[in-house]
Formats: structure tokens, C-alpha cells, sequence
């Protein structure tokens, strides 16, 4: 069974609006994540989406690589129904991330 199966449908939509790549596996497990490409030459950052577990889920931004090795992390927990606000306020974070000072 696919743990994410609940939020999906949802996701691919978000990702094809944003030109997101989502990988949908880890070491031969299911998982959810994708790439944001920093502002900066060699910045990146990652939006990683836990399974959802009984009605809740975490959504996580952090940075992969920052030019300055400056690092960032937060995790948003909430339910179901507030996923795509998690994602909104995750991509938000990472924009804010992008624009900080040279």
C-alpha cells in the first residue's frame, strides 16, 4: 500500500504548476521530495514530505548546499486537509532562505 496515496493527486498537481521533480522513493521506500534551486550559484534546497500518519503529516524545508554553509532546517506539522498551505508557507521559507544577504 502506498502511504502517500491520500496526498498525491494533490502534489503532482503542485508540482506541475511549479515545475517541481518529485521523487517518490528512497532507498527502495516510499517517500516524497523535491528540489528547489537556490539564487546563488550552487544553493539548493530540499522539501521533503513525511508520510502521513493518522490524519497528520510534517512537511520539511532545509537547505542542501548554501554557497556561504549557512544551514537551514524547519519542519510544518499539521493535517491532511492543511497540506497545501505547509507546502505554501515551506516554499515560503525557502525564498526567504534564497534572498538573505551575500
Amino acid at each position: 500500500m502506498n502511504p502517500y496515496s491520500i496526498i498525491d493527486a494533490q502534489l503532482d498537481r503542485r508540482a506541475a504548476e511549479n515545475g517541481w521533480t518529485v521523487f517518490k522513493e528512497w532507498a527502495d521506500a516510499p517517500a516524497r521530495f523535491f528540489y528547489i534551486g537556490g539564487s546563488a550559484p550552487w544553493d539548493c534546497f530540499q522539501i521533503s514530505i513525511d508520510a502521513p500518519v493518522v490524519g497528520a503529516i510534517a512537511v520539511t524545508a532545509r537547505s542542501v548546499d548554501t554557497n556561504d554553509d549557512q544551514e537551514f532546517e524547519q519542519t510544518l506539522r499539521g493535517g491532511i486537509a492543511e497540506f497545501d498551505s505547509l507546502l505554501n508557507s515551506a516554499v515560503a521559507l525557502i525564498e526567504t532562505w534564497k534572498s538573505r544577504a551575500p
